[in-house]
């Protein structure tokens, strides 16, 4: 049984972070109000919200027979905003031979909409490309569902994400020292939570400004889409000692993840005529964002050896290729970033089990990502911020840790 007690807050910044105070831009134009390009919570931002949720959990695990193990498990959870969800678990393992063993499960999942999502609100600074391909400033604010703001533009109440989960898989054990998985595991998704394309055609901003606001677009968060992913992870770990105090490990990891958008949320009858899109297929967050913006694969080969104190290890990382469209916000402007490939390395030594100093260098090779197009980054920006692996380069470390010895 548990009881928890949640809170959110969102506290007003200071007023000279958020006021508008009508200075030029480099055009001559006034520039955007507050702090650029985010200004601070404004006093209409400020929010304290509170829940509490209940939960109760059963959890029964059981030999059917020899070497036959099943497991089922329940919860129940009531949230004081979102009512009660009953979720189940049933999963099972079959150990042929001490060398294989098989396992696979099923169960439904649930997650309430979190406090941030229905709460949270802010007004940003962004940028789009006018009629002649320039970047221009213009502000978004991003509304509460509840918000009047966020309602005058078809947002409903959140509801909670509900999937159901399948999963299986193997471990074998050929012979010692060489330890094999495989794993398939399957999610289908109801009701995911996503935030919206920026809405901010001429109709919606005058639906705004009608309002009262003093932004130019807006966004909210909607149960957007329902999403099917699949994946398989695959791992393998050898590990052989040479000689009395050397050992030699090598390990490989390998995943495979694919997310497809099964179907998305339809138009509301209060965007209808305005020329929004809810979900713009190449926005910022929006349906290639979920799809196509994370390596569908990933690969991991690890070998470390280690003759007495001493331990080097070597890390090579790869990830598949990448496709974005992110400051675009055009369909003419979608990017695909090659797949790349990573190398870390580590020499340290231990000494007399009082600690041990380490020297490292992360992606040793200076590996960076493709370079972004100039319609996809306006010319101002290099690399995607999609990169599965970042863009800062090598990294250079020393590390020293120090033990007591007991």
């Amino acid at each position: 049984m548990q009881l928890r007690r949640e809170n959110y807050q969102v506290v007003a910044g200071e007023r000279a972070s958020w006021i508008q105070g009508f200075h030029p831009d480099r055009n001559g134009d006034i520039a955007p109000a507050g702090s650029q390009v985010f200004p601070g919570f404004r006093p209409t931002d400020a929010a304290d919200a509170w829940r509490t949720n209940l939960a109760a959990y059963l959890d029964l695990e059981a030999d059917l027979a020899p070497r036959v193990l099943a497991n089922v498990a329940a919860r129940w959870e009531h949230y004081s905003d979102f009512g009660s969800r009953l979720t189940g678990k049933l999963a099972m393992r079959v150990q042929p031979s001490p060398r294989w063993t098989l396992r696979g499960a099923v169960s439904t999942g649930f997650r309430a909409p979190s406090l941030s999502q229905s709460w949270f609100s802010s007004t940003v600074t962004n940028f789009a490309p006018d009629e002649n391909g320039d970047p221009q400033a213009f502000d978004i604010g991003i509304f509460p569902v509840s918000s009047r703001a966020a309602q005058l533009l078809g947002a409903r109440p959140l509801r909670p994400e509900t999937s159901v989960n399948a999963s299986a898989g193997m471990a074998f054990t050929p012979f010692a020292g060489l330890n094999l998985t495989a794993d398939w595991y399957y999610i289908d998704l109801d009701h995911r939570i996503l935030l919206t394309t920026s809405l901010g055609t001429d109709s919606v901003a005058a639906i705004l400004h009608g309002a009262g606001l003093a932004v130019d677009a807006a966004q909210y968060f909607t149960n957007a889409v329902h999403t099917h992913t699949q994946g398989v992870d695959v791992t393998a770990e050898w590990r052989r000692t040479l000689s009395p105090g050397r050992t030699l490990t090598l390990g490989g990891v390998f995943n495979w993840t694919r997310n497809h958008i099964v179907s998305a949320g339809e138009l509301p009858p209060e965007l209808e005529g305005t020329g929004a899109v809810l979900f713009d297929p190449f926005g910022e967050g929006g349906l290639l964002a979920l799809e196509k913006e994370r390596p569908q694969w990933r690969s991991t080969v690890t070998g470390t050896y280690a003759p007495g104190p001493w331990r080097f290890l070597a890390r090579a990382s790869s990830y598949g290729k990448v496709t974005s469209s992110l400051y675009s916000y055009s369909g003419d402007a979608v990017q695909t970033y090659g797949s790349k490939t990573l190398l870390d390395v580590e020499v340290g030594r231990s000494f007399a089990g009082r600690g041990r100093f380490s020297l490292g260098a992360r992606n040793l090779l200076d590996t960076f990502p493709d370079r972004m197009s100039e319609d996809n980054g306006f010319g101002l920006f290099l690399y995607p911020p999609a990169s599965p692996f970042g863009y800062n380069g090598r990294y250079l470390y020393a590390r020293m840790e120090i033990g007591t010895g007991r």
